[in-house]
């Protein structure tokens, strides 16, 4: 079991990584509140009054895979980026993972024009 732990989690120990991951979702917390802040509420696409059935049917794709992806930057965190997972590094990657993700989406749908 501490091997297959080890390859799952590297070799950060168990409560490092949760405390981590309680760090990232934090801050895509953040990282939603900013986005349901700057929604258009006039627009005939999404309701007036702010509706959490709406954001989770709108959003669920994005929140899914945003959460597979910060697996993935806390997993491989030391290898990729030479980081231990530290909780600034954690919130840090809950916070702009997302935006980076659309960012890349963006830059592929371009060049596929």
């Amino acid at each position: 079991m501490d091997k297959f732990l080890n390859l799952i989690l590297g070799t950060t120990d168990v409560p490092t990584y949760l405390a981590g991951l309680l760090f990232a979702l934090i801050g895509l917390a953040f990282y939603y509140k900013g986005k349901i802040a700057k929604r258009d509420k006039t627009s005939n696409n999404t309701p007036y009054q702010f509706s959490w059935g709406f954001f989770t049917q709108d959003n669920l794709v994005e929140i899914v895979f945003s959460l597979l992806a910060i697996f993935l930057a806390l997993r491989f965190s030391v290898e990729y980026f030479g980081v231990d997972i530290t909780m600034f590094f954690s919130l840090g990657v809950g916070w702009t993972l997302p935006k980076v993700i659309a960012l890349m989406y963006k830059i592929q749908d371009k060049a596929r024009e």
